[in-house]
């Protein structure tokens, strides 16, 4: 009996299965803020990782046609709800489950990482300020491929450089595809605006000094995998 009816009223089945997903929706609790949690800052994690994921070229850069520009704090703050990661537009679309809201970065780009995600949660729920955290002087006396090198591609070129179809031509997804870069020129040459290669971030601003130093040394070092 339940299916005839079912069948026979389908608008009211599926206004229905609206109605449950956006209340099982609105009850998803908001993250929360550990104690001693290391500040997020948005020009030097969020802005990159949202650059290089989410404004490249023909999505969300300047003067793209496929919805909202998400090239600087003004713009993305719109989408953001200072201390409430689950109310802003910007953290439902990286993390949603319902067929009702569509998931970014779409396929067939790679989905954020869990950590990239983090970031975000934790810079919205810091806030959501337009701060600044680069530590200085730079350390660069035990630059590591772990703990310095792949977070700096992770945040400013995995997202363009990465999946079937990267940017260039050129994946850097990992560290066999990193080394093959910087051993033959192309990272340091890109990141540091030399002539004779195309800039990188493209379109975007000149990594920190101190990063583009530890990419230097470390390529200098035979790109190990330490």
């Amino acid at each position: 009996m339940y299916y005839s009816f079912m069948k026979e009223n389908k608008g009211l089945a599926w206004m229905s299965l609206v109605i449950i997903t956006l209340l099982i929706s609105s009850c998803r609790h908001e993250p929360v803020l550990m104690e001693g949690t290391p500040p997020v800052c948005f020009q030097d994690q969020v802005l990159p990782l949202i650059r290089s994921n989410c404004a490249i070229p023909g999505c969300h850069d300047a003067g793209s046609d496929e919805g909202p520009t998400l090239t600087d704090y003004d713009n993305i703050s719109q989408y953001v709800e200072p201390g409430k990661p689950n109310h802003s537009e910007l953290y439902k679309v990286i993390t949603t489950t319902s067929v009702l809201v569509e998931f970014m970065p779409p396929s067939p780009r790679e989905p954020l990482t869990q950590n990239q995600i983090d970031l975000i949660s934790i810079w919205i729920l810091q806030g959501a300020e337009n701060n600044s955290c680069l530590l200085f002087p730079c350390d660069t006396l035990n630059v590591t491929f772990a703990a310095d090198i792949f977070p700096i591609i992770e945040n400013y070129c995995k997202g363009c450089h990465s999946g079937s179809n990267p940017s260039g031509g050129i994946g850097l997804e990992n560290y066999d595809q990193i080394a093959a870069a910087g051993l033959n020129g192309k990272l340091y040459g890109s990141v540091s605006f030399a002539s004779g290669y195309v800039p990188m971030p493209y379109q975007g601003d000149m990594l920190p000094e101190c990063y583009i130093a530890m990419i230097k040394i470390w390529v200098d070092a035979g790109a190990p995998n330490n």
